[in-house]
C-alpha cells in the first residue's frame, strides 16, 4: 500500500496526540507482522528484513516489524510536523541475528513526551481492542524514561473523535464471552439448555465442550490480517475463554515451522492433556480457526516441520518411550 494516503484520514483541526493516535491505530490496522522475522533462521533473509527502507509514497508490502513499522510511523508524522524521534535499546530476544528494538516517541503542543510502539499493537489495532503500548509510561528505553502517560479514558475520548472506535473496543464483547464460557457452572447451564445432560459429565468432557463451543463460534473473517495477528488474537481469546484455574494446567501451546526460501510455514498448536489422551487444535488460515486433530493426524501434520522451542508434543514423548503413538479410538 501507499503509506502516505494513510495522511487523507487526519484533521488539521485535531490535537497532536489526537493525529499520533489515529495515524498510530490508522497503520496498525493496515499492516501485519512479519512472520519470517519472528521465525527464519537465514541470517541474510533477517538482516534484509530489520534493515528494509520503506518509501511511503510507493506501493510497499504491508509486512512489516518494528524497525519498518516505526520508520513509517516516523516518516507520516514528519509530514504532519510533528516532532518524534525513533529510540532503541539492545534486544533480550534470542535471534539468529543481534539487533536492537526500536519503539518511537513523539511531542505534543506543550512539549509532553509520549512512547509508543506499532508492532506490539498490531492486532489490537487490528481487531479494535485497547492498544498496549500507545502513551504509557512503563518501558526499558533509555530515552523514554520521562514520557508522559495518556489515561484509557482520554485515549478512549480521542479514538470515538477520530474514528478509531464507534461507541467502545471490542474487549467488552470478548470479555462477556469470557465469562460465559470460563464459568463452568455458567457453561453447564447452557449445555443443558443446548439439552445436554450434564449430570455425568467429567472434567475433561467439560472442557471439550468448551473448545468445540469456542471453535464453532469464533471465526475472524478479516481477510488482510496477518497470520501473526489472527494466531495471537485467537490464542488469547481462546485461553481467556476456556481455560479455569484447573484447566490452565491442561494446555499446553507449540509453534511447528518450515522453511521455504525466504518465505516460512507456522503452525500453532493448542494441546489439551486429556486423562484418556490429549486432543490438539492446529490453526487454519483457510478455515480462520483453530481445527481439531487427532494425535495421529498431529503427528503427520507436523512432520517436516521444527518446533520453535525444541518443546515435545505429549503424542511425541509417549511415541519416544514406546516406539508408537496413541491407538486410534
Amino acid at each position: 500500500m501507499k503509506y502516505i494516503k494513510l495522511l487523507d484520514e487526519i484533521q488539521g483541526e485535531w490535537s497532536i496526540k489526537e493525529k499520533a493516535r489515529r495515524l498510530y491505530r490508522a497503520i496498525g490496522e493496515n499492516i501485519s507482522y512479519d512472520e519470517r522475522f519472528a521465525y527464519s533462521q537465514n541470517k541474510e533473509l533477517l538482516h534484509e528484513i530489520y534493515d528494509r527502507e520503506v518509501d511511503i509514497r510507493k506501493d510497499e508490502d504491508t509486512r512489516l516489524i518494528c524497525h519498518t513499522s516505526n520508520k513509517i510511523y516516523y516518516q507520516l508524522l514528519s509530514e504532519l510536523r510533528i516532532k518524534a524521534k525513533i529510540i532503541y535499546k539492545k534486544s533480550t530476544i534470542q535471534r539468529p541475528i543481534d539487533v536492537d528494538d526500536v519503539a518511537l516517541i513523539f511531542w505534543d503542543e506543550e512539549g509532553n513526551k509520549y512512547y509508543t510502539n506499532i508492532a506490539g499493537d498490531i492486532e489490537n489495532c487490528r481487531f479494535r481492542v485497547r492498544t498496549a503500548f500507545f502513551g504509557i509510561t512503563k518501558n526499558l528505553y533509555e530515552e523514554a524514561q520521562d514520557v508522559q502517560e495518556i489515561p484509557i479514558e482520554e485515549l478512549k475520548k480521542i479514538d470515538i473523535k477520530t474514528g478509531g472506535i464507534k461507541t467502545d473496543y471490542n474487549d467488552i464483547v470478548f470479555k462477556l464471552l469470557a465469562n460465559e464460557v470460563k464459568n463452568t457452572n455458567n457453561f453447564k447451564n447452557y449445555l443443558k439448555a443446548q439439552g445436554i445432560d450434564t449430570s455425568h459429565m467429567s472434567k475433561d468432557d467439560i472442557l471439550k465442550n468448551k473448545m468445540f463451543y469456542l471453535t464453532s463460534l469464533i471465526k475472524f473473517r478479516d481477510k488482510t490480517a496477518g497470520p501473526d495477528e489472527m494466531k495471537k488474537f485467537y490464542k488469547r481469546l481462546f485461553s481467556a475463554s476456556v481455560l479455569d484455574k484447573f484447566e490452565d494446567k491442561k494446555f499446553n501451546t507449540y509453534e511447528f515451522v518450515k522453511e521455504n526460501g525466504k518465505e516460512v510455514d507456522v503452525l500453532s498448536v493448542l494441546e489439551i492433556n486429556l486423562r484418556e489422551r490429549p486432543i490438539y487444535y492446529v490453526y487454519s488460515e483457510k478455515e480462520q480457526t483453530y481445527i481439531q486433530l487427532l494425535p495421529e493426524e498431529m503427528l503427520k501434520k507436523i512432520n517436516g516441520y521444527r518446533e520453535k522451542k525444541n518443546k515435545k508434543l505429549l503424542i511425541e514423548n509417549v511415541r519416544d518411550n514406546d516406539g508408537q503413538a496413541y491407538e486410534k479410538e
